[in-house]
């Protein structure tokens, strides 16, 4: 016969039994929880490294549709990755690729110029047309003329001589004596870089260099270049036939004579009109001269009054360089508007011809 259990014993067999029950359950819930967020960070790695895997194929693939061979796309790829950049982005747009490729000269004792000059030309970054701005001073022009500064005192006339991958070399013109001119003199280039704006960048001398009876000053390549937009207005360039009228006083009466050109670019605040330079002596106008412009853009004709602004006599043409006057808002916007439609169409040609 089995002996009753007092109810202090019975709640103390209870207890046990239900902290032995509870124990087990508490820890299949937690093997279980573990269970499951190893399952989702692992699958979160395996992702990212299938992701990364893709990525990496896809950039391989694509830099060789750009015809950049197996150590051409290594190297954009390993050093985007040290930059943190996005590899992908250094084959579209020239300015990651410039600063990847410049960290790559910078920091590798054994870089090959000749490689970056190479892979630059593959991808369309070694021409950069007059509607792009300039993003480093490797872009500078070979021969652009422009002003030094030097140490902030004494401003002369210079010109690109040479230009690598990591150095330009500035020709200082008619200076013939090196004083003031030392390795860790400070200077300031100012240019004006054509259909575009005026740029200036500060650095201090590398370098004095004698090239025959010139000086020649070393400086580092820089980012750092500062952009002055000349005009308030983009331009383009086009060629429209135009008639300029000016107007003359004979025999005691005003005419307006009529000359026939070509406008070679305009904006909505003005353009430039050349006539051959053969006709040079039929036209009496000057700088401030009050003048009519007549032209049709987009099918549209344009009868407009204009000032000249400036006169430019090249080898075979005469131009004059015009700024509206009195235009109405509603031209304005329509040249305008040609104007942005023309650099779009300017911007797509270069990048598929890249």
């Amino acid at each position: 016969m089995i002996s009753s259990l007092s109810r202090f014993e019975t709640l103390k067999l209870a207890a046990e039994h239900w902290t032995q029950t509870d124990l087990t359950t508490i820890l299949i819930i937690v093997f279980f929880i573990l269970g499951v967020m190893v399952i989702l960070v692992g699958g979160i790695l395996l992702q990212k490294i299938m992701r990364s895997k893709n990525i990496h194929n896809y950039f391989f693939s694509y830099a060789k549709e750009k015809g950049l061979n197996d150590e051409e796309a290594k190297l954009l790829w390993d050093y985007s990755l040290k930059m943190g950049r996005d590899p992908l982005l250094v084959l579209e747009f020239k300015s990651p690729f410039e600063k990847v490729v410049d960290l790559y000269i910078r920091t590798d004792p054994n870089a090959k110029e000749d490689l970056v000059q190479e892979m630059r030309k593959k991808l369309g970054f070694n021409v950069i047309h007059d509607f792009i701005p300039l993003s480093l001073s490797k872009d500078i022009e070979m021969f652009q003329n422009g002003k030094m500064i030097i140490d902030g005192k004494q401003a002369v006339d210079v010109a690109l001589y040479d230009k690598d991958e990591k150095f330009m070399y500035w020709l200082l013109i008619d200076v013939k004596s090196r004083d003031g001119l030392s390795p860790g003199t400070p200077v300031k280039i100012t240019f004006l870089r054509k259909n575009d704006a005026i740029y200036n960048f500060e650095s201090s001398i590398l370098e004095v260099i004698n090239e025959g009876n010139n000086i020649v000053v070393k400086l580092p390549h820089t980012f750092e270049m500062t952009r002055i937009q000349r005009r308030e207005f983009p331009r383009v360039e086009v060629d429209l036939p135009a008639m300029l009228g000016e107007t003359r006083v004979i025999n005691g009466k005003e005419e307006i004579i009529w000359h026939t050109g070509r406008i070679v670019d305009i904006s909505a605040m003005g353009a430039k009109f050349c006539v051959p330079l053969e006709n040079k002596e039929d036209i009496k106008i000057s700088v401030g001269s009050e003048i009519k412009i007549k032209f049709e853009l987009n099918n549209e004709k344009y009868d407009l009054e204009a000032s000249v602004e400036n006169k430019d006599e090249r080898e075979v043409t005469l131009c004059f360089g015009l700024k509206f006057k009195n235009i109405k808002d509603k031209i304005k916007d329509k040249i305008f508007n040609f104007v942005q439609k023309e650099q779009r169409k300017l911007a797509k040609i270069a990048k598929i011809q890249k």
